[in-house]
């Protein structure tokens, strides 16, 4: 068996375990996700590393926490969300929602515990949400948020992201660029076509 001969069933791996790969990442893994997040955080509980989805219809924006993450405040079904992910990801969702704005957008991931330092932020974040989409008039402080309310707007847990990994994301296309430059390599050794 000659070298490029190897090389063009090396690619075809490759190229397999690429479409593999994406097809499970994309049709198979979802549907491990099947607990939607309301369920978790509508009970009270805290209960972590729980596969939930989230059919988010809104990103009303983002808060930091003390190392400058960004969590996103994301509304499904008329309640608000706090969700981990990535800027990039978020604004990909928030420009396919503002372009079909009868649809909704499926995020996936795990429940992590609300972290301490989110409160302030989160508090400052739905206390400026209220003040500019619901008037009181006369009242100074119609929305002076403390913490029991805080949880009472999020819940105890945030979805936490998994699809985000941008490490794995790079090696599969590599590996997928890889099988197919290997399938080319062959292809023009035995027709001459490049």
């Amino acid at each position: 068996m000659g070298d490029y001969v190897k090389k063009l069933i090396i690619g075809v791996i490759l190229i397999f375990f690429t479409i593999i790969f994406t097809t499970y990442n994309e049709l198979i893994l979802p549907k491990e996700y099947n607990t939607n997040i309301h369920e978790i955080t509508n009970s009270g509980s805290n209960a972590q590393n729980i596969k939930v989805y989230l059919d988010a219809t809104f990103i009303a924006g983002t808060i930091k926490n003390n190392d400058n993450n960004s969590f996103y405040v994301v509304f499904g079904n008329g309640v608000q969300y706090i969700v981990h992910m990535s800027d990039k990801k978020a604004y990909r969702i928030n420009k396919y929602l503002l372009d079909n704005p009868d649809k909704s957008y499926r995020i996936i991931g795990v429940t992590k515990e609300i972290p301490n330092d989110l409160e302030v932020s989160g508090i400052k974040f739905i206390k400026k949400w209220l003040d500019q989409n619901h008037n009181h008039e006369n009242e100074e402080h119609a929305h002076d948020i403390n913490e029991d309310e805080f949880y009472q707007y999020f819940g105890y847990v945030y979805l936490d992201d998994i699809t985000d990994n941008k490490l794995v994301t790079i090696i599969i296309y590599i590996v997928g660029i890889t099988g197919l430059l290997l399938v080319l390599s062959y292809i023009n050794k035995k027709y001459h076509i490049l």
